[in-house]
């Protein structure tokens, strides 16, 4: 007989390992959640770049945080700070830092993601000067994470389906869903007209599409029509990139005409 094979779909902590690191900041060394690479199984991307993968979201393991001092930033940020900026880190942020070890939990929850990524926020802010992209990507990404929590509290149902205390719940994560995206729009539209390409690893084009999707999601129609159309007019652009521009800005051209009727 030949051999059978277990099909069921792996458990978010099955695809996690305990990396060791060391603080730049207050020299302490802990561990943290990393996603094994090449375990987890990619899907697709979202309109405004949000990855997905099945059985995880890797969004949420993005962010390195301190325990002890609470110095936080995204893994490719993390060892990139000056001696300046660790006695400033240490000042704001370490001097009022109560610690927060999240070492022995299994997988990090959606509040356990936004408490570390508020935390790189809070660090990229205080990192003088703070950069606007590094801001508005983490806002970005904070702002997938209210959306993934939306998303686990629906679970596929209509939010007038759900208990009373699920739908308290879920207003408090849509609103952070809203606000995270709109300083993300604010934050990337600023930042492409003060800092050179690339931009948190994108190129111009990208960040122009970025920018028109958040607009468009944010419901700024006439600004997402003016970074959709460069993105769909440039030549260096991504081709599915390109078409979703397109697609989108006939959206755009719908739901002006529907708002002005």
């Amino acid at each position: 007989m030949g051999e059978i094979k277990d099909n069921k779909s792996p458990e978010e902590s099955d695809l996690l390992f305990d990396k060791k690191c060391n603080c730049p900041v207050c020299d302490s060394d802990f561990t943290y959640k990393q996603v094994r690479t090449g375990k987890a199984r990619f899907i697709g991307t979202d309109d405004d770049l949000r990855p997905r993968y099945a059985n995880i979201d890797t969004v949420k393991y993005d962010v390195i945080m301190c325990p002890i001092c609470g110095y936080s930033a995204v893994s490719r940020e993390f060892e990139r700070i000056t001696e300046k900026q660790r006695i400033h880190i240490r000042e704001v942020i370490s001097s009022k830092f109560v610690g927060m070890d999240m070492s022995k939990k299994p997988h990090y929850t959606y509040n356990d993601a936004i408490i570390r990524y508020k935390m790189a926020l809070l660090t990229a802010i205080n990192k003088l000067p703070a950069k606007l992209s590094e801001c508005a990507f983490l806002c970005l990404k904070l702002s997938w994470l209210y959306e993934g929590e939306v998303e686990e509290i629906l679970a596929g149902r209509d939010k007038n389906d759900i208990s009373d205390r699920e739908f308290s719940r879920y207003v408090v994560f849509e609103q952070g869903l809203l606000q995270y995206r709109e300083e993300a729009y604010k934050g990337f539209s600023e930042a492409l007209l003060k800092e050179y390409p690339p931009i948190c690893g994108m190129d111009e084009e990208s960040v122009e599409f970025l920018i028109g999707v958040l607009a468009f999601n944010c419901g700024e129609f006439n600004e997402a029509l003016t970074y959709l159309s460069k993105a769909a007019l440039s030549k260096k652009i991504n081709p599915k990139m390109k078409d979703k521009a397109i697609d989108l800005m006939e959206e755009c051209r719908k739901k002006n005409k529907s708002d002005s009727a």
